[in-house]
């Protein structure tokens, strides 16, 4: 049975592994990016359901992931190309320093939808809760011997949602303080960055999928 201390210890390390994962300071640039047209109370709600979608992921992940991908017959490697792929796709946009064209005469529910699903998707899945994170919980879940290491685990994951929550919803004011200078070298460095992972990813993916690759 685990003391107090080793299962403070075994929670912090899990969530410092996923937090590396993660990386929220990487995808601010992602983030100011394609919330630039947006009030702080539309980021605030973006960031939130961001938030409670990464929690929502890992969760899942963490419980049931590799019977949810077992049963639809979807391997990890297969999970991972796909992956890597999207990302690659927001990468390459980072690096062109395009953003998303916004219409005007774009109707109010269009816009509320589009913040509904802005903050699922690319945010939460897959730039933040990636094939890396979803295979680290998955990995992670199968150590599991006691009740006290699921909830341990669950409390990381939501304190976890909660400072990608602080942190996005705060991008406005990190960005002041790098400036628009600093933000424009950070995004293109960061694409370049996150184009590499992408293709590991990929690489990493087809490698499993092709053992011949290897």
């Amino acid at each position: 049975m685990l003391t107090t201390l080793s299962l403070f210890t075994f929670a912090t390390k899990f969530f410092i592994s996923l937090l590396s994962i993660l990386n929220p300071l990487g995808a601010l640039p992602v983030f100011i990016s394609l919330t630039s047209k947006y009030s702080k109370e539309e980021i605030d709600n973006i960031s939130m359901r961001c938030g409670i979608a990464i929690f929502i992921t890992l969760m899942l992940s963490l419980i049931c992931g590799k019977f949810i991908l077992g049963y639809f017959g979807i391997s990890l490697v297969s999970f991972r190309v796909a992956g890597g792929i999207l990302i690659a796709l927001s990468a390459m946009s980072m690096i062109r320093a395009e953003q998303s064209p916004t219409n005007i005469n774009q109707s109010e529910l269009d816009r509320q939808s589009q913040i509904k699903e802005l903050g699922v998707v690319p945010l939460a899945i897959p730039l933040l809760a990636g094939p890396g994170s979803i295979s680290t919980c998955i990995i992670q879940s199968e150590k599991f011997d006691h009740w006290y290491e699921w909830g341990t685990s669950f409390v990381a994951l939501f304190l976890l949602s909660m400072l990608v929550f602080y942190i996005l919803s705060s991008s406005r004011k990190i960005r002041e303080r790098i400036g628009r200078t600093g933000m424009n070298v950070l995004t293109r460095i960061m694409g370049m960055i996150l184009l590499a992972v992408a293709i590991e990813y990929i690489v990493a993916g087809l490698k499993g999928l092709f053992p011949a690759l290897g």
